[in-house]
């Protein structure tokens, strides 16, 4: 394994420039950050002169249509093609790659090297390639100082995905983990001149109704447990019943559960994509580190935003985790 905690990392860096076609890869459901990463990457790559293409098991969710000016990202089932002849494939948002899904399995059939660039914690055991850098607030603001680390531009286009992976993997710059250089990245991103006012308008104000309607329906869904400190939904498949929502809609609400007054952790479980499966979502406010209850469960992420994919019975497992956070919970004042 050779994984490196900050992007500049010789071996990386000179792996990078060296290749000749590079194909950029994101999470299955992609959002904001690895959208707005991969797309930035690419712009500043062909730049550079590098030959790049962006193939997502996915394709573009329509809400983000906005992101992607020069339409350079692509779904495998309609442009798989343009894998062929690529020596390098890069994962942004995500160190394992089976969470590229086809895309990634494709590169790797081919003996072609695929390398992550992720900020989120990784299993001692997981063996990847590439930097997974936990320092960082977003992958966005990670793929800032690796495009600083290759040399290549970072003008207002490139800056848009930038600053959109930033401001929605932080909340709109809400959690930051007492980190200043997240605030200076943006500064140096809108130095570019980036108008940062669309972008703000289409990740926090522009909720299509339908998911409006979804968010009603978690709500009434909730329930609350450990005297209102933990707010948790368990779904299934039938609460997006008659609504057109993004397939990441659902664990885009979660936000709302742990922001509730006396709130310490939400947790949510909705349907995956195969029978029998659920997403496991967490979040929790700072004096309630939850991230080792997913990892427990082969999950990952942060301390106060974590999740894992799970099987089994929707009620047990729900029972299950309520015991396991509820033992996360401080003693109360």
């Amino acid at each position: 394994m050779r994984l490196s905690g900050h992007p500049i990392a010789p071996w990386f860096l000179e792996r990078v420039s060296q290749a000749r076609s590079i194909a950029l890869m994101t999470h299955v459901g992609p959002d904001a950050d690895g959208l707005g990463s991969q797309i930035a990457f690419a712009l500043a790559a062909r730049r550079a002169g590098k030959q790049v293409c962006i193939v997502n098991e996915d394709p573009l969710p329509p809400r983000y249509a906005w992101l992607d000016p020069e339409r350079v990202v692509g779904g495998f089932d309609q442009h798989v093609g343009r894998l062929a002849g690529v020596d390098l494939g890069l994962i942004f948002d995500a160190h394992e790659p089976q969470r590229a899904d086809r895309p990634a399995a494709w590169l790797r059939e081919r003996g072609v090297d695929v390398w992550v660039v992720d900020h989120h914690h990784v299993a001692p055991t997981l063996d990847v390639t590439g930097v997974v850098a936990t320092g960082f607030s977003s992958s966005g603001e990670l793929v800032y100082r690796l495009l600083q680390a290759l040399g290549w531009p970072v003008d207002a286009q490139v800056a848009l995905g930038l600053y959109a992976a930033i401001s929605f993997d932080t909340g709109s710059f809400r959690f930051l983990r007492n980190q200043g250089d997240t605030l200076r990245v943006a500064a140096e991103l809108l130095d570019t001149g980036l108008d940062t006012n669309p972008i703000q308008e289409a990740l926090w104000a522009s909720r299509p109704r339908d998911e409006v309607v979804l968010l009603g329906r978690i709500l009434a869904q909730t329930r609350f447990t450990a005297g209102g400190r933990v707010a948790y939904a368990a779904l299934d498949a039938s609460i997006q019943d008659g609504l057109d929502v993004a397939p990441d809609a659902i664990g885009e609400t979660i936000p709302t559960l742990v922001g509730i007054e006396g709130v310490q952790v939400a947790m949510m479980l909705k349907p995956s994509r195969h029978p029998g499966e659920w997403k496991l979502s967490l979040r929790s406010k700072a004096m309630t580190p939850i991230g080792q209850v997913a990892r427990r469960r082969g999950g990952g992420g942060h301390d106060h935003a974590a999740g894992a994919t799970l099987t089994g019975d929707l009620m047990t497992l729900c029972g299950e985790l309520l015991v396991e956070i509820e033992a996360e919970l401080p003693p109360q004042p």
